[in-house]
């Protein structure tokens, strides 16, 4: 009986896959009259460089703060009104980390596990306790030093059949997928387990990285989606697996500071004809390098550029998010950190009375990024001469032809464009978005250095004219999205979880 209502399941979804697909159902564009004026590559370049100049801007540090502040600036330059929404958060600062094995052998810390824990000067001791897994039961280590390595996630078939629905490679093959290829980011995103260890009364934890060279696990801000802990773990490099394994004991020293600070989001709004519109633009401030994040220095030039039309249909909402890295503190349940903003806002987009509707959304982050990769005897990063891939989500089919007609005549292009399969497994602050059915075109391309604090930022890893074009597709698409009947631009296509958005295109259409 359950195996016949998959089955039937299956089908139902597959024939309604087929009626929004089903020819006709988009119209041909129209071509774009004049093209606002966007600022030159070297404006943009000069706006990455700015907020990179602070430093790592994790969530509600001083950096961070500092270029939130330039970002309001540049945005009242620019003639707008800016709004903040400030958020009191508890602010997790690490400082001196130290691993010693009972031996007196000194074991290199890559990193310090994000909102772990702290320990003081003399930090703890405790016998080492090796799983070879995160374990569902950390009783074992109890008043011991877990050691946990965490493996890497690859991108086999099944776990990009499970992120996300493939679409198109743009300019050609070389856009796409490779059959394990690595993405950091995700192994440590989706092994969440101190709370269990702590449960469990475990006094420390050392995680391993494994499957990256020692260089690409250094200083990695992994994973950022945690709230305090309570309980100190610290990153160590692959390499250091047959030290710890073999047991004994291990002092390990992670000082830290918690206490509160604000952080701000910030907003503006360049006003439309039509006050009962809106399209929502935004990224986040918050990240470690110069890559992450440098998405409000494409908001910037979206603002200068649209700002000089006299022919605006709707508002455009250009909003700047904290707390990416930090998200439990500003948002409860599944949700990404603009979700706070639009939880605030909620009369510039959900079309209640009285309320503007939110008919089209973009996101940009990571500006300009070229790929990187472990390479050589020993790996070590290295430059693969290749952009990185920018993976572009399109959550209806209007969105997937307004962005392959933006990116037209690009000569630096590497897209894929992807629909998220589960409304949960949406990478980016576009998942808001979509979270609440505004449809949307979200730029978010992973390279392995995302989460890295590197030197200078690793501003050398970026390319201003590929930067300046991507900018530039974005700016295309506000046009063509400004212009659409909101009919046309349709709902956001349905998830495998959210079969009630099947029934509410096939109505609209």
């Amino acid at each position: 009986m359950m195996r016949r209502r998959t089955m039937l399941w299956a089908g139902v979804m597959a024939v309604a896959a087929l009626a929004w697909l089903r020819p006709g159902r988009i119209r041909p564009l129209p071509p774009l009259g004049q093209m606002p004026q966007l600022p030159d590559r070297d404006t943009l370049w000069h706006w990455i460089e700015r907020i990179n100049a602070f430093g790592p801007r994790l969530t509600a540090s001083p950096a961070h703060q500092l270029s939130v502040d330039y970002i309001a600036e540049e945005l009242a330059a620019l003639g707008l009104e800016v709004h903040r929404q400030t958020h009191r958060i508890h602010r997790w600062t690490p400082g001196r980390t130290a691993i010693t094995l009972g031996n007196g052998t000194s074991i290199p810390v890559a990193a310090p596990y994000p909102y772990s824990g702290m320990t003081g000067p003399e930090g703890i001791t405790g016998d080492l306790v090796w799983f070879d897994k995160a374990p569902k039961d950390f009783s074992a280590a109890r008043g011991k030093i877990a050691v946990v390595p965490v493996g890497r996630l690859d991108l086999t078939l099944p776990t990009t059949l499970m992120l996300f629905q493939r679409k198109a490679a743009l300019p050609d093959a070389g856009a796409d997928l490779e059959r394990g290829e690595i993405v950091p980011v995700l192994g440590p995103l989706t092994n969440i387990f101190l709370p269990r260890a702590k449960a469990a009364g475990v006094r420390g934890v050392i995680c391993l990285f494994e499957g990256l060279s020692d260089e690409l696990a250094r200083n990695q801000v992994l994973p950022f989606t945690t709230p305090y802990a309570d309980l100190p773990a610290l990153w160590v490099g692959e390499a250091q697996a047959a030290h710890l394994k073999a047991g004994g004991s291990a002092t390990l020293v992670l000082e830290a500071a918690l206490d509160e600070a604000d952080t701000d989001t910030l907003h503006a709004i360049l006003p439309g004809r039509n006050p009962h519109e809106t399209i929502i633009v935004n990224t986040h401030t918050d990240g470690p390098n110069a890559c992450e994040e440098n998405g409000a220095a494409g908001l910037l030039a979206l603002a200068k550029a649209h700002g000089s039309r006299t022919d605006r249909q709707r508002s455009i909402v250009f909003v700047f998010a904290t707390g990416h890295f930090q998200i439990p503190q500003l948002v409860e349940g599944h949700g990404q950190a603009t979700l706070a903003w639009l939880r605030r806002h909620p009369e510039l987009w959900d079309g209640k009375p009285g309320h503007a509707r939110a008919v089209a959304g973009l996101t940009l982050e990571h500006l300009g990024c070229l790929e990187w990769k472990d390479r050589g005897e020993p790996p070590n990063p290295a430059p693969t001469g290749r952009l990185e891939r920018e993976i572009v989500y399109t959550t209806n089919p209007f969105m997937e032809q307004v962005y392959r007609a933006a990116a037209q005549h690009r000569t630096k292009l590497r897209s894929l464009t992807v629909a998220p399969r589960l409304s949960q497994m949406f990478l980016g602050e576009g998942s808001t978005l979509y979270q609440c059915g505004i449809p949307s075109i979200s730029l978010v391309p992973g390279p392995d250095y995302l989460c890295q604090i590197l030197p200078s930022g690793g501003l050398d890893r970026l390319d201003a004219d590929f930067a300046q074009q991507q900018v530039a597709t974005f700016s295309r698409a506000l046009s063509y999205l400004d212009a659409a009947p909101s009919e046309v631009i349709g709902p956001v296509a349905p998830t495998l979880d959210r079969p009630g958005a099947f029934l509410r295109h096939l109505v609209s259409g």
